[in-house]
């Protein structure tokens, strides 16, 4: 006798950004911004984000930088390094490694 196996099919889709969403302001320029840098914890997040503050700071003079990895890529950020990078930076750019 064989038993039937069910499978579950899931729908990885999401819904798009509703039109009532906040969306950041974007700032008009970077100069005079501190940047922040996020990296997400994987293999050369942190040489992907180097790469990309010497080109921008080719072109804009940063008031400041701050500099974190979440440390691990499949959790969330930590609520500390969010707040932290809320409270300081004008513009927090991440990056996903490998």
């Amino acid at each position: 006798m064989t038993t039937a196996t069910r499978l579950a099919v899931l729908d990885p889709t999401v819904e798009p950004i509703p039109a009532h969403a906040i969306v950041a302001q974007r700032p008009t320029t970077l100069s005079g911004k501190t940047i922040g840098l996020l990296a997400n914890g994987k293999r050369n997040s942190e040489e992907i984000l180097e790469a990309v503050y010497e080109v921008l700071s080719d072109s804009y003079e940063f008031s400041g930088t701050v500099i974190r990895n979440k440390g691990n890529a499949s959790r969330p950020c930590p609520a500390p390094i969010i707040e932290e990078m809320a409270d300081q930076c004008d513009v927090v750019i991440t990056a996903s490694g490998d």
